[in-house]
């Protein structure tokens, strides 16, 4: 398992730069001929560092590793990808990293919410985040036309706390996880349009 101050959604690309000890470690043993090249990425519970008594996330996300460079001095620098949500059951001592039970993790597909809706907040969310920033939206956001990668990626991109992403990551169904996420945007926009207007 490895700790980050950011929550991944399945299908989510995601670079990261390796430098402690112990994380080292981690890459050296998924990145060998017999490995499966994956591992956990939980976020971490206030900023506190994960162990063998944390206990604060139940639910992380495994990510693939695509491409893994060890550089000179033994830091890594990888780019993993998103596969799947998992349920932690328990955590285990450190053996150096961390670890833990997990479980696949699957969400009901129960057909309620509306993704259009849903992705043209996203939309108007991030106009304004780009018109706070003086910055112009790009033409195209490569947007999957598969509903489920669809939400994972409006969730993996939307300008929300850390906070809400993971409760967004927990939600049980489709019409869970596209109703939170709506409450985290509409907050944001609410927020971003009252500093445009002072």
């Amino acid at each position: 398992m490895f700790p980050l101050g950011s929550v991944v959604f399945p299908s989510q690309v995601v670079p990261l730069h390796i430098f402690e000890e112990r994380y080292r470690q981690l890459m050296t043993d998924i990145t060998a001929p017999d490995a499966e090249a994956t591992f956990g990425i939980v976020l971490l519970d206030r900023g506190h560092e994960v162990g063998s008594s944390y206990t604060g996330i139940t639910v992380a996300t495994r990510v693939k590793v695509l491409q893994a460079e060890e550089f000179d001095d033994g830091r890594w620098g990888t780019v993993t990808a998103g596969v799947e949500r998992l349920t932690i059951h328990e955590w285990l001592p450190e053996d150096p990293y961390p670890q833990a039970m997990v479980s696949s993790r699957t969400v009901d597909d129960d057909g309620g919410g509306s993704l259009s809706d849903l992705k043209a907040l996203l939309l108007d969310t991030l106009t304004e985040v780009a018109s706070r920033a003086s910055a112009k939206m790009p033409d195209e956001l490569g947007f999957s036309s598969d509903p489920h990668q669809l939400l994972d990626q409006i969730s993996a991109i939307a300008p929300v706390t850390a906070f809400d992403r993971q409760q967004v990551l927990e939600a049980t169904s489709t019409s869970d996880q596209i109703a939170k996420l709506t409450d985290a945007l509409e907050g944001k926009l609410v927020v971003l349009r009252a500093m445009n207007d002072e």
